[in-house]
């Protein structure tokens, strides 16, 4: 890197806490205020994401240093845990965490990290004028320490894993960093501590894992070796899912609770890795049973073309509650164009005296995560668009798409005939 040494560029030592943030782009904006504007803007947004990492993974205390040379503004964040690698992640702008890193590939001139024996850095450089080169990656080896155990996981369902996982981190995030706003040491900040660790080494195990042993559809089986001794912080890292949900159920965090398949898949997950570290067999996830609102409606992740090929008349929308597909047989079923129906409110297709009933159950799902209806058939009217009363047999199911969404697909099948 060009510049003068990092030993005598300005340097900020902050504490692992929340607050370290805002304190790490006031010292960016200071030392790089004769920098062009757009530099010194993307830099206090890296280095906020870099720092937040920094509280979060490895919490220990944080050294910011920056400088400007030669028209180029250098930003390096560096922790006292170099044993905690860093992981790609390729979530989607759905994802409410796992951002840091794409944010630094996307919009770094040039960016990289280096592991010393006591410390981990992670560094940028920006410059104007120049479109950034293609992102050189991280260094993502993991590499185990001690006895490990091979465990199989068979039919990883790969769309709801991945959505699974994001809501994982997401918990956990804003759990500990709510958490680690108190100075005071407490036995939760230790255990999320120790769940958040344990949740990196899963997440750095799956990443490194070979390739799949089978492959059907959306269903994986993977070998994933896992620390013989990691039985313990798995099952805490358990309970703190189970606190972080109650938590986000309750308001207290900046994070949805997870729906019911999300839950499903996180809990066969910590199974399975336990169980097989303690001798017990492998059970596929297709193959253990679910309560209907946790099985999503196809195994393969949510498609329009799917949809579209359905004999059954069918309507996907999002958690906004907006439209966002619809087949033929819905369209003729209920009146409308398909092409009007989407991107307006789902409640376009209830009847009036139903609408509340409806926002109500679809608020207690997003704030609580707990279904009234999914995957359950209720008998119902739906609206026609002229104004008639369609009784129908309705079953929503919510599936995962390939970008991290949530898609609630609702089928509906004609009670009686029309006339």
């Amino acid at each position: 890197m060009a510049g003068p040494s990092p030993s005598k560029a300005p340097e900020c030592r902050l504490p692992p806490r929340p607050q370290s943030v805002s304190a790490a782009r006031r010292f960016v904006r200071d030392v790089l205020e004769q920098s062009p504007p757009d530099v010194v803007d993307t830099a206090q947004l890296l280095v906020s994401e870099l720092v937040t990492n920094a509280v979060v993974h490895a919490n220990t205390e944080v050294e910011v240093r920056a400088w400007a040379t030669d028209g180029r503004a250098h930003v390096q964040v560096s922790d006292h845990k170099p044993s905690r690698g860093l992981v790609s992640q390729q979530f989607s702008s759905y994802a409410s965490t796992g951002r840091g890193l794409g944010m630094v590939e996307q919009l770094a001139s040039n960016h990289g990290v280096y592991v010393g024996e006591d410390r981990k850095t992670v560094w940028f450089e920006l410059w104007s004028g120049t479109a950034p080169p293609p992102a050189p990656g991280w260094d993502t080896s993991v590499t185990s320490r001690g006895p490990t155990v091979t465990v199989t996981l068979i039919d990883v369902p790969g769309a709801l894993h991945k959505a699974a996982q994001q809501h994982r981190e997401a918990l956990l995030r804003e759990s500990l960093l709510t958490t680690l706003a108190d100075d005071r040491p407490t036995a939760l900040r230790d255990d999320l501590l120790t769940a958040h660790e344990c949740n990196h080494m899963i997440k750095a195990a799956l990443t490194a894992a070979p390739e799949q042993m089978t492959a059907q559809g959306d269903l994986r089986t993977l070998r994933v070796p896992i620390p013989a001794d990691a039985a313990p912080s798995l099952r805490t890292l358990d309970r703190m899912l189970d606190h972080a949900q109650e938590a986000a159920c309750e308001g207290r965090l900046l994070t949805r609770p997870a729906l019911p398949q999300t839950r499903a898949a996180n809990h066969w997950l910590l199974e399975q890795l336990i169980g097989q570290i303690e001798g017990r067999p492998p059970t596929a996830w297709t193959s253990t049973p679910h309560e209907p609102s946790a099985v999503p409606p196809e195994p393969a992740p949510w498609d329009p073309s799917s949809l579209q090929a359905s004999p059954t008349a069918t309507i996907a929308a999002d958690d906004a509650d907006r439209i966002i597909a619809v087949n033929t047989p819905a369209a003729d079923l209920l009146g409308w164009p398909a092409d009007e129906l989407v991107g307006q409110r789902i409640t376009v297709l209830i009847p009036e005296h139903l609408r509340e009933r409806h926002i109500a159950a679809f608020t207690t799902l997003l704030l609580t995560g707990e279904p009234r209806i999914l995957g359950r058939p209720v008998t119902m009217s739906a609206l026609h668009h002229d104004g008639r009363l369609i009784p129908v047999s309705l079953l929503i199911q919510t599936q995962e798409a390939r970008d991290g969404r949530s898609v609630f697909v609702a089928r509906l099948n004609p009670t009686q005939d029309r006339h």
